[in-house]
C-alpha cells in the first residue's frame, strides 16, 4: 500500500477539533453570512457535511445542494427524503428552522452546465462563495467512459461553474488518497498524468466503447480500475484549468463510520471494513485473501467532514497561489491492520448477531492464493451447489 505524508500547515486548525458552534470559532465565523454550493450531498460523506455546517456554523446563510430527480422523485421531494435521514436527528431537535436553509438547485453533473437552469445559476454565481465538490461515481468496475463523464467531466463542469462566481473564497473538491495507488510514496502533491486530461476526455467522446475498454489498463497506467484513474485525472485537471481560484484537494483514505458526529458508529453504506463485519456476521464470507500485515487505512466520516470545513476555512484565509492538497490517512500515526479488524470483530459478531444471519459466522483470513481459492470452493461453492440442489428437488427456482 502506497504512503501518504501528511503536512502540518501553520496556523491550521485540526478537523477534530470542531465542535458545535461557538462564538469564538475562527471556521464558525468564516462561515457566518456566507452562501455554500455541494455536489454529492446524498452520499454517505455528504450528509455529513451538511449536518455538520448545519450544526457548527449555524449563521452560515443559504447552502444549495445540487440535486437530480431519482427513481421517481423529483429533486424537492429528494431533499425531503434526505432531511428525513436520522443524520439530521440532533438539529431536528435543537434548531430545525435551519433545515430551512438548505435550497435544492435542480441538476447532474453529467450533463453540460451540470443540467442546471440559467436563473439558478446565476444564483449561484452571485451568491456563492464557498463550494464543496464530492459528487462522483465510487464504483470501482464503471465503464471508463462513465468515469470520464462523472469524475473528470463533473470535476470540470463544477469548476466552470465556479470559475464565474463573483465571491469565491474557496472550492474544496474530494478526491481519494488511492488516486496514486501505482506510486509507493503520496506526497501532498498533484503529480502529472503521461495523458492530458482533454485527450482522455476527448477519446471518451469519440472512440468506441469496446475500443476504449480494451486500452483502458494502458491509460490507467497500473491503477486498478477507473475510479483511481478519473479521480487522479480530475486533480491534475483542476491544477491545469483552475488558474488562480482558490482550490483544495482533499484525499481520504476508506471513509468508514463515524467516530463520534452525528452519533458513534453511524453509517449508511457499506464498504470496505463495514463489507467485511456485514458479510461475515451474516455467515455468507468465510475466507478472504489478505497479506499478512496489510493495513486497513481507513478515516471515521466525521473527521472526514470536518477537514473539508476547516480546509475551506483555512484556504479561503490563507489565499494561496497554487492548488493545496491534504492527504486525510491514518498512515503510520494509527496503523489498523487487517489482522486486527479479524481480532476485534469476529468476537463482536457472535456476542451481537445479525438479525438476518444466514449460517453461523466463521471463516478466517488467508494469506495465500491457495488456501484461498480451496476455501472458496468448499465454504462458498460447495454450499451454494447444495442449497441450489435442494431447491431444485422441492421445485424452487434457483439463479
Amino acid at each position: 500500500m502506497p504512503r501518504s505524508r501528511d503536512s502540518d500547515s501553520e496556523g491550521y486548525m485540526s478537523p477534530a477539533s470542531l465542535g458545535d458552534e461557538d462564538e469564538d470559532s475562527q471556521v464558525a465565523e468564516f462561515y457566518r453570512g456566507r452562501s455554500i454550493f455541494i455536489t454529492g450531498v446524498t452520499g454517505f460523506l455528504g450528509k455529513v457535511l451538511l449536518e455538520k455546517l448545519l450544526r457548527a456554523c449555524r449563521s452560515v446563510k443559504t447552502i444549495y445542494v445540487l440535486l437530480r430527480a431519482k427513481e421517481g422523485l423529483d429533486p424537492k421531494q429528494r431533499l425531503d427524503q434526505l432531511l428525513a435521514c436520522q443524520v439530521f436527528s440532533k438539529i431536528k431537535r435543537e434548531k430545525p428552522t435551519m433545515l430551512t436553509k438548505v435550497v435544492p438547485i435542480v441538476g447532474d453533473i453529467s450533463l453540460p452546465n451540470l443540467g442546471i437552469k440559467e436563473s439558478d445559476a446565476n444564483i449561484l454565481i452571485k451568491h456563492v462563495s464557498v463550494v464543496f465538490h464530492s459528487a462522483a461515481t465510487v464504483r470501482f468496475d464503471e465503464p471508463m467512459k462513465k468515469s470520464v463523464n462523472l469524475n473528470l467531466l463533473g470535476t470540470q463542469r463544477v469548476l466552470q461553474l465556479a470559475q464565474k462566481m463573483d465571491k469565491l473564497s474557496a472550492f474544496v473538491h474530494v478526491s481519494t488518497a488511492y488516486s496514486y495507488c501505482n506510486r509507493s510514496d503520496i506526497d501532498e502533491v498533484v503529480y502529472p498524468e503521461k495523458i492530458a486530461p482533454q485527450k482522455v476526455i476527448e477519446l471518451a467522446q469519440w472512440m468506441d466503447d469496446d475500443l476504449l475498454e480494451s486500452i483502458t489498463p494502458k491509460l490507467m497506467d497500473n491503477r486498478p480500475t477507473t475510479y483511481h484513474y478519473s479521480k487522479a485525472l480530475a486533480e491534475t485537471l483542476l491544477v491545469s484549468e483552475g488558474g488562480n481560484l482558490p482550490i483544495a484537494i482533499v484525499r481520504p483514505s476508506i471513509v468508514t463510520a463515524a467516530f463520534r458526529e452525528p452519533f458513534p458508529g453511524w453509517v449508511d453504506g457499506v464498504n470496505g471494513p463495514t463489507t467485511f463485519i456485514i458479510m461475515t456476521g451474516k455467515g455468507l464470507l468465510r475466507t478472504m485473501l489478505v497479506y499478512e500485515g496489510t493495513v486497513v487505512d481507513w478515516m471515521p466520516v466525521d473527521l472526514v467532514a470536518n477537514l473539508l470545513i476547516t480546509t475551506a476555512w483555512h484556504i479561503g484565509r490563507e489565499r494561496p497561489n497554487s492548488v493545496k492538497v491534504f492527504n486525510c490517512t491514518s498512515g503510520s500515526l494509527n496503523r489498523v491492520t487487517w489482522s486486527d479488524v479479524e481480532r476485534t470483530a469476529y468476537p463482536i459478531i457472535t456476542r451481537h448477531p445479525s438479525l438476518s444471519v444466514i449460517r453461523y459466522p466463521g471463516g478466517s483470513f488467508k494469506t495465500t492464493h491457495f488456501w484461498n481459492m480451496l476455501s472458496i470452493k468448499l465454504g462458498h461453492s460447495l454450499p451454494a451447489y447444495f442449497i441450489d440442489t435442494l431447491a431444485w428437488i422441492f421445485g424452487y427456482k434457483t439463479e
